[in-house]
């Protein structure tokens, strides 16, 4: 998808950020200063070992970041979790993700978000609580990075709850 930029969005949020805390506002009009906590970067070991079938927008923001926490509540935790390559190669076996299905990250609820490589231009999200990697409803119509960017610009909320019913 053309016009978004991953590192640009990366970089404009942290910009945002007041010692990693920024002031969002969520459904029904609560807000609350969350935090973000971004990890060093991942090393060329680290990416050596990651499934080969791995986006390249994902690989840009581990080059970054190898892993990050977004959007944790300060006192009921909750958070939006970026998984660091060895959490990627760890949950590709806990989840038992087949090979086009590479983990991302886990929502506050614990909801699954992995990423489907069709092939090196074209990736889907899918966010569940236990995927089955066969029901549509869990895809949603967008790339890694339009993922990343709706995230950020819905504030943590998840987005992709609201239309599905």
């Amino acid at each position: 998808m053309t016009g978004v930029n991953l590192l640009m969005t990366l970089k404009t949020l942290k910009e945002r950020l007041i010692h990693n805390r920024l002031e969002v506002q969520r459904e029904e009009g609560y807000v609350e200063t969350e935090l973000f906590t971004f990890q060093p970067p991942a090393t060329k070991d680290d990416l050596a070992r990651l499934p080969h079938r791995s986006p390249s927008q994902m690989i840009d923001f581990l080059t970054l970041h190898n892993g990050a926490q977004l959007f944790v509540h300060p006192t009921y935790g909750g958070r939006i979790q970026l998984f660091s390559v060895e959490e990627i190669n760890e949950y590709q076996e806990i989840w038992e993700c087949p090979e086009q299905f590479i983990p991302v990250g886990a929502g506050r609820d614990g909801e699954w978000i992995v990423c489907e490589v069709v092939n090196e231009h074209e990736n889907y999200i899918w966010v569940g609580e236990f995927l089955t990697y066969t029901d549509d409803t869990e895809k949603l119509p967008m790339d890694y990075t339009r993922w990343f960017d709706y995230l950020i610009v819905a504030q943590g909320a998840h987005f992709w709850d609201w239309f599905r019913g």
